[in-house]
């Protein structure tokens, strides 16, 4: 696909500071729910298209509530017992700040909101995850650390340490298996631990330095990186070599991600031009590129086929169109 072919955003949402990320719920429950990080406050709102509600003309969003954050965030990951269903209601995140902390904030959009401080990284965390139950978070930093914390108990503490061969850049839990966990490193090295005995189980070598991000699809079979500005994709099946590797980013990738929605489709973004792509993995083609124009993260809806990215004070949402 040309480069020059760049298909304008669907939705523009725009805000009086610089967005440093965005994550949309990855939860069928809370798939509505988005949370923007901007300097020193975070927002947490809900999102929704006209293919969810017909009274809505294009994008209807709505802030919810502000909490405010020390330092830059680095990273978000919402929690799974986050629930606007329930009475009371339940928002549950947590943010990875540039003071190598962790804040987990909770909240009923109420009279509740609170947050607790996990502490224990010496460097910048990269990357945090929940499990699927709750139970755990996982993160990674640049301290060559990967660290689980036990979220749900009243002393909230890191419970085991893995340590790393470089610095820790992605963290993501298998979709389906409880416990088991990918890891990955700038050096290019991927593992896939056993957190109950502590065990990596399987490791992929991207063969090419700086990996950037890394993650583990809706099909737990496939794990796709972009290093040094490839995009390569494995089969865990067949985990000896990538099933396909294509420069996707000349001047390098910086994240990566896998649709909820759809175990083809793949977001990216990576220099010149700070540019998103999105990729069929099937067809092996560039279906969509945009432009960004300073890089605040990247995130697709649980079930629609949106992709957003944090764009400055922009927030933009591509439709993709699969067919």
């Amino acid at each position: 696909m040309d480069e020059a072919l760049v298909t304008p955003c669907a939705f523009k949402l725009t805000f009086s500071k610089q967005i440093y990320r965005v994550e949309l719920s990855p939860y069928e429950w809370s798939q509505h729910l988005i949370c923007i990080a901007l300097d020193q406050e975070i927002i947490v709102g809900t999102v929704k298209f006209q293919e969810e509600d017909e009274i809505v003309d294009d994008i209807l969003y709505t802030p919810l509530r502000t909490f405010h954050h020390e330092t830059r965030v680095h990273a978000i990951a919402w929690s799974p017992e986050t629930s606007l269903s329930v009475v009371p209601k339940v928002v549950s995140f947590c943010i990875a700040g540039a003071d190598f902390k962790i804040r987990r904030y909770t909240s009923n959009l109420s009279d509740f909101n609170t947050y607790e401080i996990l502490d224990g990284h010496k460097d910048y965390v990269n990357s945090i995850s929940y499990e699927p139950e709750g139970e755990l978070l996982a993160s990674v930093s640049d301290d060559h650390t990967c660290k689980l914390w036990a979220v749900k108990e009243e002393e909230q503490k890191c419970i085991s340490t893995f340590f790393l061969t470089s610095p820790g850049v992605s963290v993501c839990w298998h979709s389906e298996e409880s416990g088991k966990l990918l890891v990955a490193e700038k050096n290019g090295l991927i593992r896939m631990f056993n957190v109950r005995s502590q065990q990596a189980i399987m490791s992929l070598d991207a063969g090419t330095v700086p990996l950037s991000a890394a993650d583990w699809g809706p099909n737990p079979l496939k794990v796709i990186c972009v290093a040094a500005g490839e995009l390569l994709l494995w089969d865990v099946s067949r985990p000896s070599r990538p099933v396909e590797s294509r420069t996707l980013h000349v001047e390098g990738g910086l994240t990566v991600k896998f649709s909820f929605a759809s175990e083809n489709l793949v977001a990216s973004i990576g220099r010149p031009d700070t540019l998103l792509k999105i990729t069929n993995l099937s067809t092996k083609q560039v279906i969509l590129c945009g432009k960004i124009k300073l890089f605040g993260g990247l995130s697709w809806h649980q079930r629609l086929p949106y992709v957003c990215a944090g764009s400055d004070r922009e927030l933009l949402f591509w439709r993709i169109n699969n067919k």
